[in-house]
């Protein structure tokens, strides 16, 4: 749901503003590591090469806070390449969601999780 592609910081963080690539390093400081978050995406990157037919929903945030269009249009294209992972796949956009899209438009979810227990 909304996920951080293993490529986010080569594919997307440098077309955001320096403002937003400052807040987004400052987090780590309150999460976790920035070192323990790249490692965590480069396993993704190792290990999640294929679910062959395992059903995926992808549920990507429409109307994320702070993106420019442009922005906005590029986190789509990350989420969507996502799909690659199974040949069982659906893409959804949450047109009125931000970040936390089980809040914004919770139907979405519930709609996903049916579809993959169908």
């Amino acid at each position: 749901m909304d996920s951080t592609p293993e490529n986010y910081k080569e594919a997307f963080l440098p077309i955001m503003s320096t403002e937003f690539q400052e807040a987004y390093y400052k987090q780590f400081v309150y999460e976790s590591s920035y070192e323990e978050f790249t490692f965590s995406l480069s396993e993704v990157d190792r290990y999640c090469k294929s679910m062959n037919d395992i059903p995926l929903v992808v549920l990507a945030a429409g109307k994320k806070a702070f993106y420019s269009p442009d922005a906005q249009m590029k986190w789509l294209q990350l989420q969507e390449e996502l799909l690659r992972l199974s040949s069982n796949n659906k893409f959804v956009i949450a047109k009125q969601s931000g970040h936390y899209i089980q809040k914004d438009e919770p139907y979405y979810v519930i709609d996903a999780v049916n579809w993959i227990i169908g």
